[in-house]
């Protein structure tokens, strides 16, 4: 059995007077589930169910190491509310191409500060968008070893803690508000990151002398696709 523990844990509020008064603890080895209950603890978010107070708790039943934990908060009545699946693991299971540290330099740590808990799945997704950006300059099996922060050239580690950044920033946001302005700060810090990616495929960035790329100019026709010049089964001259 593993210990894990919720630390000031965000109670959602109720404006029906009921307050909340358990947590219900699944677990899993992916952030999709399949889930498994492993523990219900009792809860006190206050007196005022529309303003509760952040929670902590900790279960001694976990039965992963480095796991995925989803909370579900319940009433009196039964009623359940998902909330949305935390990470349980070191940082170097979650920092792919940037550090929290790198993230957070772009966040007032007050307010929103990234943490494994909301930057854990904006990892993933930038990791994915920047090397699909830079393919077009950037051979694949280079990309392949950027696996971590220490791995990834400077540049690109940049780029990608703006756009970890503004993922992190706009989900905590968008939760207190309903509109969103459109030069809205996570906007400012996703235009920063795509600037820099902007910069190493038109070549005006160089990444360093150990990483080669290929200059977009450089592209031609066959570098796309579907193309006539090639014995592809399908050409842009086909009558399908």
């Amino acid at each position: 059995m593993a210990i894990v523990s919720f630390d000031n844990y965000e109670v959602t509020p109720r404006f029906d007077g009921t307050s909340w008064t358990q947590a219900r603890i699944n677990e899993s080895a992916a952030n999709t589930g399949p889930w498994t209950v492993i523990d219900t603890v009792a809860i006190d978010p206050g007196p005022d169910p529309a303003h509760p107070l952040d929670v902590s708790f900790t279960t001694e039943k976990a039965t992963l190491d480095e796991g995925w934990y989803l909370v579900e908060f319940l009433d009196a009545q039964g009623n359940v509310l998902e909330t949305d699946p935390r990470l349980n693991a070191p940082a170097s299971q979650y920092e792919i191409l940037a550090t929290l540290d790198d993230v957070n330099a772009h966040l007032d740590g007050t307010v929103v500060e990234a943490d494994a808990q909301n930057s854990a799945l904006p990892q993933v997704s930038v990791n994915r968008v920047v090397k699909a950006y830079l393919s077009r300059v950037v051979a694949n099996e280079v990309m392949a070893t950027w696996t971590t922060p220490e791995t990834t050239p400077a540049t690109v580690r940049e780029a990608a803690s703006f756009l970890i950044a503004s993922q992190v920033y706009f989900d905590a946001t968008s939760k207190s508000s309903t509109i969103i302005e459109q030069r809205h700060y996570s906007q400012w810090l996703y235009d920063q990151g795509i600037a820099l990616l902007n910069g190493i495929v038109e070549g005006t960035i160089i990444l360093d002398d150990t990483v080669p790329t290929t200059p977009i100019e450089a592209l031609t026709a066959l570098d796309y696709f579907p193309v006539d010049a090639t014995d592809r089964a399908f050409t842009m001259g086909m009558n399908l």
